[in-house]
C-alpha cells in the first residue's frame, strides 16, 4: 500500500498537534493509499472514499 504524505506535513522530526493531523486509508478505483495530511488538506481529498485510522495504525504501515 502506498504512503502518501501533504506537503504541509513536516516529516523531518518536528512533531505536529494531533488534532491538526489526519490519517486515514483513502480508495481511488480500487487502489488503497494511506495518507497523513492536515485538516486543511484532507478537507481537499474528504470527497474520496475513506476510513479515518488512528497515528498508531499508520505507524504500523511505516514499518
Amino acid at each position: 500500500m502506498k504512503i502518501k504524505m501533504c506537503d504541509h506535513i513536516d516529516i523531518s522530526g518536528i512533531r505536529i498537534e494531533a488534532s491538526e493531523s489526519v490519517f486515514a486509508i483513502c480508495t481511488v478505483d480500487t487502489n488503497q493509499f494511506v495518507t497523513y495530511s492536515c485538516k486543511k488538506c484532507f478537507n481537499d481529498i474528504k470527497e474520496l472514499e475513506h476510513k479515518i485510522i488512528s497515528k498508531e495504525e499508520f505507524e504500523k504501515y511505516l514499518n
